[in-house]
């Protein structure tokens, strides 16, 4: 009996000692989470999980949508952000199959996120539970893009593959670029019940709000205007149910019609545009505060939720 006890006591502290060690973490070396997750080049052999709020979270068994597929193309691959949970790789598969009604080939896709989700190093403020995909508005003439002619991040080189900008100038309309069958690939995106919301600049939902006709306008819900997103759509998926620790973003309940058009969406192209008043500020004696990050490019890996930490350390 007492050599069975010191048996189990020293199976008991050996387990202890290595979890200590896996989930170790020095704080005091104050790297950021963005540079931790962007140097990781495979996903954790856990379950597939999402884990925290968009902007503030990671993901445990992430899967690689390949570089080429039938119907799609990732653009800008070297970045390595082509990753997400298996709910999004496979709506952004069916997306790009769906496309080819619409006369399209297929997609371009853009960045999904790390293989561990988490901050990126660059670009992105979410796009790190893994339920998030840029898609480009370019028509594809090709789903055969070299490795070179497939990128347009200056970091790895000259710019190669151009962008399809379908908003004007001022900011205020959509231009000659933007086609119906823009609206029709958005309107089936929207339709598709994993789709939390998409993200478009807001001259195209002042479009679309002018071009969708009068039924079935519920799907305009989920699209929401926001800065940039001229040249790409931003897709965000709802939190899969096997994902408990995931953080939804509700879908602004406040609004009283059932598509998002309306007073605030004017304001995004309008007063938003207006140059701003110059404000003269009365000197005042600064008190100095303890500085403290609330944006992903500077999260320290104890800012993530506690169930991140596991994702950083756990063997591949």
């Amino acid at each position: 009996m007492v050599v069975l006890k010191g048996f189990l006591f020293f199976k008991i502290s050996l387990i202890s000692a290595l979890l200590s060690i896996t989930f170790a973490h020095d704080a005091s070396e104050k790297v950021f989470a963005k540079k931790i997750f962007g140097n990781f080049t495979s996903p954790t052999k856990l379950p597939s999980e999402s884990v925290g709020k968009y902007n503030k979270g990671c993901l445990n068994g992430g899967v690689e949508l390949p570089i080429n597929g039938k119907t799609w193309q990732h653009i800008n691959s070297k970045r390595g952000r082509n990753w997400g949970h298996p709910t999004l790789i496979n709506f952004t598969k069916d997306l790009s199959l769906k496309v080819v009604e619409f006369g399209w080939m297929g997609l371009y896709i853009g960045d999904l996120g790390n293989p561990r989700g988490g901050p990126t190093p660059y670009g992105h403020a979410a796009h790190q539970v893994g339920l998030e995909v840029d898609i480009k508005f370019k028509k594809p003439s090709t789903l055969s893009l070299s490795l070179e002619d497939s990128h347009n991040d200056s970091r790895y080189g000259q710019p190669v593959f151009n962008e399809l900008n379908v908003v004007s100038k001022n900011q205020r309309n959509v231009n000659s670029n933007w086609t119906r069958e823009h609206m029709d690939i958005l309107k089936a995106a929207a339709k598709d019940n994993r789709v939390n919301k998409i993200f478009v600049n807001a001259a195209i939902k002042v479009w679309m709000c002018k071009n969708a006709g009068s039924e079935d306008r519920s799907w305009l819900m989920k699209i929401r205007p926001e800065r940039g997103h001229s040249e790409h759509f931003h897709v965000r998926l709802k939190c899969p149910q096997e994902s408990p620790n995931c953080i939804n973003t509700p879908l602004w309940n406040k609004y009283k019609n059932i598509d998002g058009c309306d007073k605030q969406l004017d304001w995004w192209v309008t007063e938003r545009l207006e140059p701003k008043k110059k404000v003269i500020k009365k000197k005042t004696i600064k008190i100095k505060k303890k500085y403290k990050c609330s944006h992903a490019r500077c999260y320290l890996p104890e800012d993530l939720p506690r169930a991140c930490l596991r994702v950083m350390h756990v063997e591949d």
